[in-house]
């Protein structure tokens, strides 16, 4: 992957229509479940609910693009190739958690995990003091690890509505 490749990948995921719908939709999740209670109900919660998903989402997409580069992690997701359900629902998952090196083998992600572990962990000193510590933060990083999981999964089914990135 050149740099200019990874570069267009960053942008392209960082500003992406996929990244509206998911952000929009972490926030609608949070709206019902009114977390967290301080940001309140109405446009003005879910406003402050959906800004801080899609900051979230900036941030990790910024750590992972610096962080993959330093380390040429390629992050995209590539169709598995596979025929059998359960080989491509594996493969899905683990994706999830593992990136392509220059020589085309996969090994964990650093940039994906570290991505996760960071924007976790950051994002609590903007949000209310009911949201902070590492309990949270745990929350966090499986609900946005449950959330690519899903969407991998939706790649690898559904190529066409789920573009590869």
């Amino acid at each position: 992957m050149t740099q200019s490749e990874r570069f267009h990948h960053y942008v392209a995921g960082t500003f992406s229509v996929e990244s509206i719908v998911r952000s929009a939709a972490g926030a609608g999740i949070l709206q019902r479940a009114d977390t967290p209670t301080e940001w309140g109900q109405g446009g003005a919660g879910y406003a402050r609910r959906f800004g801080n998903s899609y900051a979230q989402h900036i941030m990790r997409q910024t750590i992972r693009y610096g962080v993959s580069d330093m380390l040429h992690e390629d992050n995209r997701y590539m169709l598995s190739g596979e025929t059998a359900v359960g080989a491509r629902i594996k493969y899905a998952v683990a994706s999830s958690f593992l990136a392509r090196r220059d020589d085309g083998t996969r090994r964990v992600s650093i940039s994906r995990l570290g991505g996760y572990v960071a924007v976790a962990f950051i994002s609590r000193e903007w949000q209310p003091h009911t949201t902070n510590g590492a309990q949270n933060a745990a929350s966090n990083i499986g609900n946005t690890v449950a959330t690519e999981v899903g969407f991998n999964i939706a790649r690898e089914f559904f190529p066409r509505f789920f573009p590869h990135h």
